[in-house]
């Protein structure tokens, strides 16, 4: 799932220098998300508390599809919600065994 903030957020990380990923790498796997993804509006969401704000818009995207999961490393980033996992979790839930 994505919008357009989501897409120009990934381009801006994957392009920072630490990075070292070749441009056309970054482009491709852009194209990925919107070849292969849901292109979603956001749901505003009221009362939760994010200690970042570029994050909400990730949140705020994954509200707008019921039953859709958010995979992130940053868990302390989100309001505690089921539907929010670590990558070690999703694959659990991927191979059944959460």
């Amino acid at each position: 799932m994505f919008n357009d903030e989501i897409i120009s957020e990934y381009r801006d990380v994957l392009s920072r220098e630490k990075f070292h990923l070749d441009p056309a790498d970054i482009e491709d796997a852009i194209n990925a998300f919107l070849q292969y993804g849901l292109n979603l509006e956001r749901t505003e969401v009221k009362g939760e508390v994010f200690p970042d704000p570029k994050d909400v818009v990730f949140y705020e995207v994954k509200m707008s599809k019921e039953y859709a999961y958010l995979v992130t490393g940053n868990m302390k980033h989100f309001p505690k919600n089921p539907l929010v996992v670590t990558p070690a979790e999703m694959v659990d839930i991927l191979r059944g065994s959460h």
